[in-house]
């Protein structure tokens, strides 16, 4: 269970950004996963990639030669007896110079492979990023024109009440430091956003989706110890209105000790 916020600053005349994103990859402990770095076959790709996927796989990545952004949210009310990664949903978009618009009919004549899903892109090919999202539960390409998206482990329409609360929260931060000046402060007050471990309740999407164990996944940041599950990655992305990019994540670093966790912080100015 992972989750995104997206702000889009374009139309804001005072703001230095035309795109803030903040996302949490929620997984394993023991799964193994390669940091974000340039891809060795497309120097201008970014992304960590799952190790112990059958292919390779990815659950975020940008492509700065294709100027677009790629990630996957899992849906858990669809379930496969036999299914692929949905990880390569992203790497194959990533790899490739189509569209959304364009790529999502080869995921529909796939989709049946999959568990359930939520891929959301960003597309960056004109001054005002494009953002989208499909998932295969509803068959659904739908384009998001808000100020201030967020989606998680449900429908894009139908958000958990963490991504509504988290939504609000994130809007106030980018408003509140959208300058140049004020750019240390906006990449540490979104990475507060992403840690916090408040939670949203009631929620009866979880409640009922999870009856016994939903109080943990209500929170932004997750952390099941007995199940050594929870959020390991935080990537940021800050786009300028001039195109500059900067990609940031902070990853927990293998093995994983929760007593004491190694917190790597990699940068990527493009």
């Amino acid at each position: 269970m992972c989750i995104v916020f997206i702000y889009s600053g374009y139309h804001d005349p005072e703001s230095y950004y035309s795109l803030v994103l903040a996302a949490n990859r929620d997984e394993f402990y023991d799964r193994q996963a390669q940091n974000m770095a340039p891809w060795k076959e497309d120097l201008t790709i970014f992304g960590g990639i799952d190790l112990e996927a059958e292919c390779q796989s990815t659950w975020l990545a940008y492509s700065f030669s294709e100027k677009k952004l790629g990630l996957l949210l899992n849906y858990p009310e669809i379930k496969k007896e036999s299914p692929k990664s949905r990880g390569k949903i992203v790497t194959d978009y990533i790899k490739s110079k189509y569209t959304t618009d364009n790529y999502v009919p080869f995921i529909r004549d796939n989709e049946d492979d999959y568990n359930g899903f939520i891929f959301v892109t960003v597309e960056f090919r004109n001054k005002e990023p494009l953002i989208q999202t499909y998932t295969n539960a509803t068959h659904n390409l739908q384009t998001w024109e808000q100020t201030c998206v967020g989606f998680s482990n449900n429908l894009p329409d139908s958000p958990l009440s963490k991504v509504v609360a988290g939504r609000e929260i994130m809007q106030k931060i980018c408003e509140e430091y959208k300058s140049i000046e004020d750019k240390s402060k906006l990449i540490e007050s979104l990475l507060e956003l992403l840690k916090s471990k408040e939670r949203h309740l009631p929620d009866p999407i979880l409640q009922n989706r999870r009856p016994i164990d939903y109080k943990y996944f209500s929170s932004i940041f997750v952390c099941i110890p007995s199940a050594r599950y929870g959020t390991r990655t935080h990537t940021l992305m800050l786009v300028t209105k001039s195109g500059q990019v900067d990609l940031i994540e902070v990853t927990m670093q293998s093995p994983i000790n929760l007593s004491s966790p190694n917190w790597k912080r990699s940068n990527f100015q493009l």
